[in-house]
């Protein structure tokens, strides 16, 4: 039985219908699949790998990313950045690219939690990992599309899904349309505009961890390559990686 109807992955690609596609019934991790791969040089970019189910899926600092069989969207892209400075751009790229593909096939309107989540109604729908592998980029998208029976496990935290009916070929097609499309035009000031324009944490109060000390911060914009800025103990800070925290009482406002 055909699990993906690679047809219509390939209609909503549009001009890179041709993509190489790698189709999966279950891995355990698509990011992982493809970085063994690359090692061995059997792939280069780009490529595109889908999955019905992740055994062991992965989200950033290790954590895990619940990818139950039939209920969501689990796939990495393998790009050639051309520049090192292109390769902080391309988690902004990813986010502001599902965000696109979610508007134009949905009445969804998601935000984004810096730096790489994506939200609904308050609830985490989205995760994107980013991983750098022998020149080149995987993209790691997770979109949970339908809540698992059961719900979410608890080690799945804040996790929600979109609940609505959808096409999931539509959905990966469009979001790697969207990331292909992209990349020709990292350095172009709209990229950033439409990933500030979605990030509505600007003037709010964060916490986050700096070499193992929580610290308290107002977030005051994002930098052009996709930094957080922040004012701590009255100086300006920009955040490049790491994890900040909204309290769950603030999580509601991203709506």
């Amino acid at each position: 039985m055909e699990i993906f109807a690679e047809k219509k992955i390939r209609e909503a690609m549009a001009e890179w219908h041709d993509l190489p596609l790698i189709l999966l019934s279950s891995v355990d991790s698509t990011n992982v699949f493809l970085k063994e791969r690359v090692r061995s040089g059997d792939l280069s970019a780009p490529c595109l790998v889908l999955a019905d189910y992740q055994k062991a899926g992965r989200g950033r600092l290790g954590r895990t990313f619940v990818s139950p069989p039939g209920t969501g969207l689990y796939m990495s892209l393998l790009l050639r950045p051309e520049s090192g400075a292109e390769i902080q751009k391309m988690t902004v790229l990813a986010a502001v690219a599902v965000c696109l593909a979610l508007e134009e096939i949905t009445p969804l309107r998601p935000k984004i939690k810096w730096v790489n989540d994506l939200f609904v109604k308050g609830r985490k729908v989205c995760g994107i990992l980013a991983e750098y592998v022998e020149n080149q980029v995987i993209i790691g998208i997770g979109v949970n599309l339908q809540t698992p029976p059961g719900g979410f496990p608890p080690e799945a935290g804040i996790a929600g899904a979109l609940d609505i009916p959808l096409s999931r070929e539509e959905l990966a097609g469009k979001i790697a349309g969207n990331l292909l499309a992209g990349m020709k035009n990292l350095s172009d000031s709209e990229l950033m505009d439409a990933y500030r324009a979605r990030m509505p944490l600007i003037g709010r109060e964060i916490t986050y961890l700096q070499s193992g000390q929580e610290k308290n911060a107002r977030v005051t914009g994002v930098a052009n390559d996709g930094g957080l800025i922040v004012i701590t103990d009255g100086k300006e800070e920009i955040l490049r990686s790491g994890e900040i925290s909204l309290g769950s009482y603030s999580f509601s406002g991203l709506e």
